[in-house]
């Protein structure tokens, strides 16, 4: 029986309209500190503690509402008061991250806080809307949303440059996955369709020209040293980068912001390589591309994760993107 008309109603509409209010301060509020609140690991102490409070309150919440009858109004009362705290004490430890730890860790803090809390109004609204029943039939769900959305918090990376490096891998990735989707694609003639698979005669289709494959061939190539960049930065990170100082964790924050702008830029040229190519659109997302390459680079070689073993390599990609720059020219020049 829903309890979305009974006293009970109120009570937990107040909650998760209370949550709302929480979520929406820790999304809003920005911090202003110049110096640490406390250290790393009391943060992380106090978080973990909290994040396993908060999902044993709202565990000890479902198993209360998946029995018969369900809990009172005072009842109900002391078990969202408990939960309530739980998110608030969340919310305050979260502003004693201080952005000086790394702007790149607190933001995903913040990701991760905000998870949580929508999972417990979720989890609530599940047990408002749908009432005991639905909660005893769905009992591992809500409290699994719960569950996951502490344990994203529990598991996440303690310093910035774990969070830094887990970040660049995943965009690493991005950009990979799209390098392979773009080589695949020249090994045909650029239809879309046939590239999924789908011989359906109806679909429409639009294929590259032999001048237009060797007219990518230059931006492809701008994209792989995308690839390339990628993969000496995390090396670099992984065996140079520092959180000791808070110029060390600014340059981590800066690369990080660098590389995000690549991985995005290489997604969206990628759409304009495809047939049927726009030769204009095309130089300038090449262009652009090889501009925050260069930016990312110049950010890299500045910074403490560079040391004289890798400026060889950042040399090499600086003089292959400038290379393919001036192909890309030669070739639109004859076009």
């Amino acid at each position: 029986m829903a309890v979305s008309t009974s006293p009970l109603s109120n009570i937990l509409q107040n909650t998760i309209e209370n949550l709302l209010i929480a979520e929406q301060q820790i999304q809003e509020k920005e911090v202003h500190r110049s110096e640490a609140d406390g250290t790393l690991e009391d943060f992380w102490k106090n978080m973990l503690m909290i994040s396993q409070k908060l999902s044993f309150e709202c565990t000890k919440i479902c198993i209360c509402f998946s029995k018969t009858p369900p809990p009172t109004a005072k009842e109900t009362s002391g078990l969202l008061t408990a939960v309530e705290q739980a998110v608030l004490a969340m919310v305050s430890t979260f502003y004693r991250l201080s952005p000086v730890h790394g702007q790149v860790l607190r933001s995903n803090v913040k990701f991760h806080c905000v998870q949580a809390i929508q999972a417990v109004r979720q989890m609530l609204k599940i047990i408002k809307d749908e009432g005991g029943e639905a909660v005893a039939d769905r009992y591992r769900q809500s409290t699994g949303i719960v569950w996951q959305g502490c344990e994203k918090l529990e598991k996440s990376h303690r310093d910035n440059k774990a969070m830094v490096m887990s970040l660049l891998k995943g965009q690493d990735i991005l950009v990979s996955d799209a390098l392979n989707e773009i080589m695949e694609a020249m090994e045909g003639d650029g239809n879309v369709w046939s590239h999924l698979g789908d011989d359906d005669d109806d679909m429409e289709e639009e294929k590259w020209s032999n001048e237009d494959k060797d007219l990518i061939g230059p931006s492809v190539n701008v994209i792989k040293a995308a690839k390339i960049l990628y993969k000496r930065i995390l090396v670099a990170v992984e065996k140079n980068g520092r959180c000791d100082t808070q110029e060390q964790i600014r340059e981590l924050d800066e690369l990080f912001e660098d590389c995000r702008h690549v991985s995005e830029t290489t997604d969206s040229l990628i759409l304009e390589l495809y047939p049927p190519l726009n030769v204009s659109n095309m130089e300038e997302q090449t262009h652009h591309l090889a501009n925050l390459l260069h930016t990312a680079l110049k950010t890299s070689a500045q910074s403490h994760i560079v040391t004289e073993t890798e400026k060889a390599h950042i040399e090499f990609i600086k003089g292959a993107i400038d290379h393919n720059l001036d192909k890309m020219k030669e070739k639109l020049s004859q076009h």
